[in-house]
């Protein structure tokens, strides 16, 4: 089996309560991570992805496994601990999910091995995808992001980087050093506008890009709401974004970024990239959940078919 992609980081087991807490309430049980998002994402578009994490010998450590295998993501890299599987809570549905609570201090989703890494790289994909998340969980998964990356450099790989600057998870000054260590090995980068002021320190994406691209990266991304652009050495290319109309805004990125990478992994143009991306977010935003309602090959080639703006629906940007 030829490897496309390799993504490295937690999955958590999440509960999405329907409102605050109360006993009798209804919830939902489900799981998230966005190296997990990303990696069912390109799964669901044919593309061959490992998964490399750590999960614990518990409940939401079997369901988490038992459902990216139902989603024919490769979990041969992944190991087991018996600490406890991280849990995050989501309190409101839809459009109001936006309270979050993170129990994932000291859970197994921040361990990771040497030998998960050596056997990633040795499995010589053609990607690997990290984000700015998985070094703010311990130092452990610090040092293997940044052993993941070096390595995959050295290794002739591809490195696929999503800022994805978490501030409910390490401080912004704690996080510059590590997110700009990353971003210089990286080969595909991309992030927001804040992103790109913490790795370059200017407040204009477009600065913040090129500085990117001069330390070594061959592709910056830049994403908002309702634009897209990417900066390579042939210049600087944009895709407006369709309106849709939002019904749960999570995971909205880590769909952006799958999209992005499938185009990439197909030899699309970079605007055709950046299409793909914008679709890719806006199916999901339109559906509870952060990967659920990601599509199918035959889904997505259907809307990319499309003339236009006849994908678009709603009033709502994402």
């Amino acid at each position: 089996m030829e490897l496309d992609v390799v993504t490295m980081g937690e999955v958590m087991g999440t509960i999405r309560l329907r409102g605050d807490f109360g006993v009798g309430n209804e919830a939902g049980i489900t799981m998230s991570g966005a190296e997990g998002n990303v990696a069912i994402a390109l799964a669901r578009l044919k593309h061959n992805v490992q998964w490399v994490g750590t999960l614990g010998n518990d409940t939401f450590g079997e369901g988490i496994l038992r459902t990216l295998r139902g989603e024919r993501v490769y979990v041969d890299f992944v190991e087991r601990s018996p600490v406890q599987t991280g849990l995050l809570v989501v309190r409101g549905m839809g459009s109001e999910a936006k309270r979050v609570d993170y129990h994932r201090k000291c859970s197994a989703g921040s361990l990771f091995s040497p030998e998960q890494i050596e056997r990633a790289i040795a499995a010589k994909p053609k990607i690997v995808h990290i984000t700015g998340i998985t070094p703010s969980l311990s130092e452990t998964a610090r040092k293997a992001t940044l052993a993941m990356a070096t390595k995959a450099k050295e290794a002739g790989i591809l490195v696929s980087f999503d800022i994805n600057y978490r501030s409910r998870l390490w401080s912004r000054e704690e996080a510059t050093p590590v997110l700009q260590e990353i971003a210089h090995l990286a080969d595909i980068v991309i992030g927001g506008t804040e992103e790109y002021e913490i790795l370059s320190t200017h407040a204009d994406p477009i600065k913040g890009m090129d500085a990117t691209l001069r330390h070594g990266a061959k592709q910056a991304v830049w994403k908002t709401d309702n634009l897209a652009r990417v900066m390579t050495s042939e210049g600087l290319f944009e895709c407006p974004n369709k309106k849709v109309r939002v019904v749960d805004p999570i995971g909205a990125g880590d769909a952006f970024v799958s999209g992005y990478l499938s185009g990439f992994l197909d030899g699309l143009d970079p605007v055709a990239r950046l299409r793909r991306a914008h679709i890719m977010g806006g199916i999901l935003v339109a559906s509870d959940g952060d990967w659920e309602a990601l599509p199918l090959r035959r889904e997505l080639e259907t809307l990319e078919s499309l003339p236009g703006n006849a994908w678009e629906s709603g009033e709502v940007l994402r």
